[in-house]
């Protein structure tokens, strides 16, 4: 199985080497020695015809992460971080990507870095493009906001419409010098409003309280994970393994 994930930094080379090696990404074998040839040879063998040129032209930095047994190139491909990871288990390869997108964002963050994953994760089989399993990421409050929105979109409207319309209704319904209690009719009015009040009142709170949950639940996720064509759903949970 493979795993490609592109992203784009402002951050220098030497900089995303340094987290590299900090993080348990950077082998112990020289980026130059025959464990690093097969490595990158294993990499190409493993790519889409459509990418190996693109793969042959680039500076290669090979990697190799202990925890979760994976290893793979990082190239850079038309301005854009690519990276490369194989290893058999799809589950290893999604804590894999989970585990290094977590390290460089918060290395982007901590050094008020600009960091933008491009398109979504995909896991592939060998030397083929159809994707198996997409991630996408959500490593940021940004991210994850969009996602939320874009997710429970109509508990997101009703949750702000509903409010401004809670708040019309009160200062409709409030007791102004002007309300003439005495009048039947005017009174008959201001109650259809004040019914109302309540019933909005809880729809919007079960909205908000829906979106937020949902909202909340995604900081659990770096990335979020879904098979092409159905609905998504998590296949690890981060921190697995």
């Amino acid at each position: 199985m493979r795993a490609r994930l592109n992203f784009t930094t402002d951050s220098v080379e030497e900089a995303l080497i340094v987290v590299l090696k900090e993080h348990f990404w950077w082998p112990d074998f020289p980026q130059d020695s025959q464990h690093a040839d097969r490595i990158i040879k294993d990499v190409r063998d493993s790519l889409d015809d459509k990418d190996v040129d693109y793969f042959d032209s680039s500076k290669k930095l090979v990697l190799s992460h202990t925890p979760t047994e994976s290893y793979g190139t990082l190239t850079m491909e038309h301005n854009v971080w690519v990276l490369r990871l194989l290893n058999p288990s799809i589950h290893s390869l999604q804590l894999a990507c989970e585990t290094l997108v977590k390290q460089v964002v918060d290395y982007a963050n901590n050094n008020r870095k600009r960091i933008e994953f491009v398109r979504s994760v995909q896991i592939v089989e060998r030397k083929r493009k159809e994707t198996i399993i997409e991630g996408q990421v959500l490593a940021t409050s940004e991210e994850r906001t969009r996602f939320a929105r874009s997710h429970r979109r109509i508990e997101f409207i009703i949750s702000r419409l509903g409010a401004c319309l809670l708040a019309i209704l009160i200062l409709i319904t409030y007791p102004w010098p002007f309300r003439d209690i005495a009048n039947p009719h005017q009174n008959w009015v201001f109650s259809v409003f004040e019914k109302f009040i309540g019933s909005v009142a809880v729809t919007t709170f079960i909205s908000y309280v829906q979106y937020r949950s949902f909202l909340s639940s995604q900081q659990e996720h770096t990335i979020r994970w879904s098979i092409p064509g159905e609905p998504e759903k998590r296949d690890i949970k981060p921190g697995a393994g």
